[in-house]
């Protein structure tokens, strides 16, 4: 599964997001629109070489609260601290971007809301170090995702959004583009993947397709991904999955199918050899027959949710 490109535009605020006219930089291919109206009060960019993305919540952890799950990275970061009009709501604004990273589609890491993200002081002053973020714990809201990319490293925007006592809210957006290339993904927290089945009900595995020695494509699975899922299907022993493989390689649409569907196999008896009942796992190759989604990619396999 080849990556794919996208525009990711970060709008540098001298005034009003909403106003006409407003700025914007290119610093990477992802294009995330503003919100409407929004005052910048802070934005940068710089180049970071220890930038911890926070992929938990805060924890206290020896007296001290601290992310339970974090990686430091590396790369070119552009940040934006957005004020939303009056009467917009921290989850309308985190919602905002989720489904514009959701239409691109960019592969959630971690989220959490309310109090299970722990102190909103933490993610004030800790993480984020910008005090205006500083809110109510009940009405904040976090979420870290990733967008793969084929000449860069993967890029990751990291969202927070809070409601403070004084009815103001905030929005923060991160975004850090890596530099390396071969970088390999970040793996999903369990209960995040778990929540996107159950909302969702698909998520696109981040295998990739590689050429074998014999000269053909096979599904290359990363063992943190399989890890997760396989996390992911002990604890939802009642869940059942269909793995649906997707080819758009030349040839016809018969031979697609038989490609894609050898995708499909190669995950599922992987998971079953990690002691998933093979019961539980349908298997399709559909070839190229579901364009939607497929970026610039030449193939790719989803693990979508089947009905109880």
């Amino acid at each position: 599964m080849k990556s794919f490109i996208y525009a990711f535009v970060v709008v540098v605020m001298t005034q009003s997001f909403g106003a006409p006219g407003a700025a914007a930089q290119t610093t990477s291919g992802i294009k995330l629109e503003p919100y409407p109206h929004a005052r910048a009060v802070f934005s940068s960019q710089n180049e970071e070489d220890d930038y911890i993305l926070a992929l938990g919540s805060f924890k206290k952890i020896g007296g001290l609260w601290e992310v339970d799950r974090q990686y430091r990275l590396s790369g070119k970061l552009s940040r934006v601290t957005l004020e939303l009009p009056p009467t917009h709501g921290s989850q309308e604004g985190f919602d905002f971007y989720i489904k514009q990273l959701q239409q691109l589609g960019a592969r959630e890491l971690y989220r959490c809301e309310g109090r299970e993200c722990g102190p909103s002081n933490s993610w004030a002053n800790v993480h984020f170090k910008i005090i205006q973020l500083y809110g109510l714990d009940q009405y904040q809201h976090y979420a870290v995702h990733e967008v793969a990319q084929e000449r860069n490293g993967p890029a990751y925007v990291s969202l927070y959004s809070v409601l403070r006592g004084n009815k103001r809210v905030y929005i923060q957006v991160d975004v850090l583009q890596t530099g390396e290339a071969e970088q390999q993904p970040i793996a999903s927290d369990p209960d995040t993947l778990a929540g996107l089945l159950q909302a969702r009900g698909f998520y696109e595995f981040p295998g990739s397709i590689k050429v074998s020695q014999q000269g053909q494509d096979e599904l290359s699975i990363p063992e943190a991904h399989l890890r997760v899922l396989v996390n992911v299907l002990k604890q939802k022993s009642s869940w059942r999955i269909a793995i649906v493989g997707h080819d758009y390689g030349q040839g016809k649409l018969d031979h697609q199918q038989k490609v894609s569907k050898k995708y499909a196999e190669t995950l599922k008896a992987t998971l079953v050899r990690e002691g998933i009942s093979a019961t539980r796992i349908e298997i399709y190759g559909i070839g190229s027959l579901a364009p939607a989604g497929r970026g610039n990619q030449s193939a790719r396999v989803e693990v979508v949710r089947l009905p109880d």
